[in-house]
């Protein structure tokens, strides 16, 4: 749950950047400056801008996705640091050894030595400059191989949930690890439908700036507008996701299985799973109450696994969960 937590948070991050980015493109269109008689059409268009980049460059939508969720450093010189507005200051130290695997752009020099890892405004500002960002086909390296991984999980986990549900319309009995599966899996599709939107890219970015490169990054960051708002805004929204889907999932998975134990366990961690959400939303380092929390839910899930299988084992033959499914099911692509 950690993981689609996670995963939601950046979701909204991206959608956030791309609904400044649409008014940046046409002031016309900004809350502030809109009649009441066009805030339907500014409110249609933010739709189709942020889901489809509709009047945008080309590649708006991509660059968008990837520099919102990624790591990304700059190279500068010390006498032009970025304000502290736009640094990650809960960032480890940024230093050339955890740079390895990174992408690389620019000639790096005594002069642009210095590095400073971005925050969300600072990629928000990033996103506006002109002549630092390279193209997509080169910023398609920090993805890495996540969207063919995802796609192959996707169809596993597609296959696995529409096995149990016809297992349950025909009436046969759900076992309670089958009904762990149904719910991991119900996850793990959830994860997949927002990757296009809210990936975390596997790769870093580090970009030694030149000074005109410079001299460009802090003028927009002078201009930018992402806030701390902004980033409130994103937390709630991942939080009350979260919470949806958690609940969604738990209700049709029980559903499913009368004996879904594992599930119902699961649902006591949701409280600790939130609190690792604001953690994450908010930027701030885990608090040791929030560790334990979310070591309490990491348990407490181990548990539901464990008592689950234990259930099944007793009940193998007792509750019938030995039933073999009809032969027309086993032709969908998943394993297992």
């Amino acid at each position: 749950m950690i993981g689609i937590a996670v995963i939601l948070t950046q979701m909204y991050a991206t959608l956030r950047f791309r609904q400044i980015l649409r008014s940046s493109t046409n002031p016309q269109l900004a809350p502030d400056t809109m009649s009441m008689s066009n805030r339907l059409r500014g409110l249609i268009d933010d739709i189709l801008v942020i889901l489809f980049g509709i009047n945008q460059p080309p590649g708006f939508l991509k660059r968008t996705r990837i520099v919102a969720n990624t790591y990304i450093v700059l190279g500068m010189s010390s006498a032009s640091t970025l304000p502290p507005s736009h640094i990650d200051r809960h960032a480890s130290p940024v230093n050339e050894d955890n740079m390895a695997d990174a992408l690389t752009l620019g000639h790096k020099t005594p002069e642009n030595s210095h590095l400073m890892e971005l925050n969300q405004a600072g990629k928000l500002a990033l996103l506006e400059t002109s002549s630092i960002l390279p193209n997509y086909k080169q910023l398609r390296f920090l993805d890495g191989r996540s969207g063919t991984a995802t796609l192959i999980i996707l169809v596993q986990a597609v296959g696995y949930v529409t096995s149990t549900v016809y297992r349950a319309i025909h009436h046969l009995p759900v076992s309670p690890i089958e009904a762990i599966g149904f719910a991991f899996s119900m996850l793990v599709i959830l994860h997949s439908l927002v990757h296009s939107v809210g990936v975390i890219c596997q790769n870093h970015l580090v970009i030694y700036l030149n000074p005109a490169q410079e001299q460009e990054m802090l003028d927009k960051c002078r201009s930018t507008r992402w806030s701390d708002v902004d980033d409130l805004k994103c937390g709630i929204q991942a939080m009350a996701g979260t919470f949806v889907v958690a609940n969604a999932v738990i209700v049709f998975t029980i559903y499913i299985s009368p004996y879904a134990i594992g599930p119902i366990l699961f649902a006591v961690s949701i409280v600790s799973q939130l609190q690792a959400v604001m953690n994450l939303a908010s930027n701030r380092p885990s608090s040791t109450w929030g560790v334990l929390l979310g070591l309490g839910s990491v348990m407490i899930s181990f548990g539901g696994i464990v008592v689950s299988i234990v259930a099944t084992i007793l009940n193998w033959q007792t509750n019938k969960f030995d039933s073999r499914t009809p032969s027309a099911i086993h032709s969908l692509p998943f394993l297992g």
